[in-house]
């Protein structure tokens, strides 16, 4: 495939979204409600732009792996590509049951493929609002563990920055990114590109993403259409085996026996909209949506290649408002969402046309009872159809959530929630080659306290989720399907940030979790990939006017390797590792320079076990690795 940038135009328009202390009659908004995220009765953890800069990370889903009770696997290690998010521990199906939304659209596919992060530059986000056992009911399908939305920045001011960079494994990248304002209109573009042998064997990484994004503010109503744009061509290196007789994880971390293999793929996603205030309390909002995604795998290890192209149409209107009855004020949000997919895939195995069709109308209340007390609830209508292989396939669901908050004096607040999920199952695991797989739905429910002074914020949160039919790749027949008996995941997690003073700030973030089957023939044994504990340690320190320093160390428990449903092998072991990240500034300029895996050990994020050889085989990520950056900003 060539390697043209999908370039993409966008325009926005945004602006105050009411004046004054009418804010509250559209925080429901999904994409600009810090409020609605702060005041939901759920551990949210919201990485705002302040904390993203203090971390020493370079993509976006390095940010994500610092979160106590999201878990994110890489394979490859270079810059986030085919990296998988799990939020609650649900391990294999984390991708499929956590939902990622971009600006409160949905990123999340209709595949088995992982939603494509790399492509979103951290430069351009204002904030991450992470809600663990939450969203079914505002945004719908595949919600279970909960909800990320990646919200991009909102307003812009006239700024300007570019950097370059290199490293190891023959790394080399380049940032560019403006921002400006003219009267009613403002804007930014962002790009980046980044080549890379990588740290495998065939691991050579190329990708370049261009976001785009213009606004502009009329009297009482606002217009927006943004654009991203994606090519990626990337080495599938594969694992490296481990067996009685060898072990080439740690022989030879590093090779390949797949040296041909590759995957190529591009995407474009436009997201127009229009804002319109109907009155000084309602408000009406109309987006919609055009999505290309193109993916050619080429497994030349196996005799297999595809060439899938999958085509995404959205319209989403809601309206939002504020209405008062008595000393209760509702911000309610009532709205619709029609999504549209076509799904076109040539394989060595035969060819897929496929349309699906989801329909959704939802409703959510969060009510302020008294300054102190606020309660939601909301409710959702799903229906799916999908055409193309014989009958037309028939899938509906209904979700629901809601909860309670109190705030007492001193800014220590009691939340606990409770949701009703579904998971549809997506156009893979409906193939022919798998038998008929009904929804699948769960039932979680979150306690917790949250507490802020000052500088410090933090959330400690407590979960169970029972998952009946859940879906899931059984390796015994080789077949997505439905588990006939339930699962449990329960778990705690503390996500803490503490400014000590005005040139240190601490971060720690933990979790304890578990996953098991909760009868059948798996019954009491733990679901593969989710790890017991997790740590995630790091401090920002302004050591000189001129110098900052970020250290970060993470830690990852014991989990059992992917496929072992029967726990019949030994558990994937744990690992620690340590990034150190310095940065000097004068004036505009600065220069980064950081090391990574400091302890240089040798680990996975991802094993998966082979019952029948009785082996396993291991993604190794890279070892200590360095990187230097000099850019300026104006």
């Amino acid at each position: 495939m060539q390697r043209n940038l999908v370039l993409a135009v966008s325009l926005i328009v945004s602006g105050q979204v009411l004046a004054g202390n009418e804010i509250k009659a559209v925080k429901v908004s999904g994409a600009t409600g810090h409020q609605l995220a702060s005041e939901l009765p759920t551990g949210t953890v919201v990485i705002d732009r302040q904390m993203i800069d203090s971390l020493p990370a370079s993509n976006l889903t390095e940010v994500l792996d610092t979160v106590a009770g999201l878990q994110v696997s890489q394979l490859y290690g270079i810059n986030g590509g085919g990296a998988s998010v799990d939020l609650l521990g649900f391990g294999a199906t984390g991708n499929q049951n956590t939902l990622l939304l971009l600006n409160g659209r949905r990123l999340s596919g209709i595949d088995l493929g992982t939603p494509e992060l790399s492509g979103i530059p951290l430069a351009a986000i204002e904030r991450i609002e992470i809600l663990p056992g939450a969203g079914a009911a505002l945004y719908g399908n595949g919600a279970t563990g909960g909800t990320i939305n990646i919200i991009t920045r909102q307003r812009y001011q006239k700024s300007a920055g570019m950097e370059i960079s290199g490293g190891s494994y023959n790394t080399r990248e380049g940032q560019f990114y403006s921002t400006g304002t003219s009267g009613r209109i403002n804007g930014a573009l962002a790009y980046q590109g980044l080549e890379s042998d990588g740290y495998r064997d065939n691991n050579d990484t190329y990708n370049q993403s261009l976001f785009a994004d213009l606004r502009f503010q009329g009297e009482g109503f606002q217009a927006y259409f943004t654009a991203t744009g994606e090519e990626q061509t990337l080495g599938l290196p594969g694992g490296r085996s481990v067996s009685a007789t060898e072990n080439a994880f740690r022989e030879d971390p590093q090779g390949t026996d797949t040296p041909l293999d590759e995957v190529d793929q591009d995407s474009y996603w436009l997201m127009p909209g229009l804002r319109i205030n109907l009155s000084n309390r309602t408000a009406l909002t109309l987006d919609a949506s055009r999505r290309r995604q193109h993916q050619e795998f080429d497994y030349v290890s196996g005799s297999y290649a595809s060439d899938t192209v999958i085509d995404s149409y959205s319209l989403t209107p809601k309206l939002e408002g504020q209405l008062t009855t008595g000393s209760a004020v509702h911000n309610w949000t009532l709205g619709f969402d029609l999504n549209k997919y076509d799904y076109n895939s040539k394989t060595s195995f035969g060819n897929r046309e496929l349309e699906q069709d989801q329909r959704a109308w939802y409703l959510h209340n969060l009510i302020s009872l008294t300054p102190k007390l606020s309660v939601s609830a909301g409710a959702r209508k799903l229906e799916s159809t999908i055409r193309g292989e014989g009958e037309d396939k028939e899938q509906d669901g209904e979700m629901y959530e809601g909860g309670l908050r109190y705030t007492f004096t001193g800014n220590l607040a009691l939340f606990a929630g409770a949701q009703r999920s579904v998971r549809i199952a997506n156009l893979d695991e409906l193939s022919p080659f798998n038998p008929p797989i009904d929804p699948q739905t769960g039932h979680t429910y979150t306690l917790g306290a949250s507490w802020s002074e000052g500088m410090q914020h933090s959330t400690l949160t407590l979960w169970r989720a029972d998952i009946d039919n859940e879906i899931l790749y059984d390796p015994a027949t080789l077949t997505n399907r439905n588990l006939d008996d339930p699962t449990l995941h329960k778990g705690i997690s503390i996500n803490s940030r503490w400014r000590l003073d005005e040139d240190l700030t601490l971060t720690a973030n933990a979790s304890a979790q578990q996953a098991r089957f909760d009868g059948g023939q798996y019954s009491g044994n733990d679901v593969p990939l989710v790890p017991e504990h997790t740590m995630s340690l790091s401090a920002d320190w302004q050591a000189l006017p001129w110098l900052s320093a970020q250290l970060s160390h993470r830690y990852v428990g014991d989990r059992r390797y992917d496929s072992d449903l029967a726990n019949e092998y030994t558990k994937l072991d744990h690992y620690r590792s340590s990034d150190l990240q310095l940065t000097a500034h004068y004036r505009g300029a600065y220069l980064r320079a950081g090391v990574y895996n400091l302890e240089d050990n040798l680990v996975a994020d991802y094993g998966v076990y082979n019952a029948s050889s009785g082996g396993t085989t291991l993604y190794p990520l890279p070892e200590r690795h360095y990187r230097i950056a000099i850019g300026y900003e104006l």
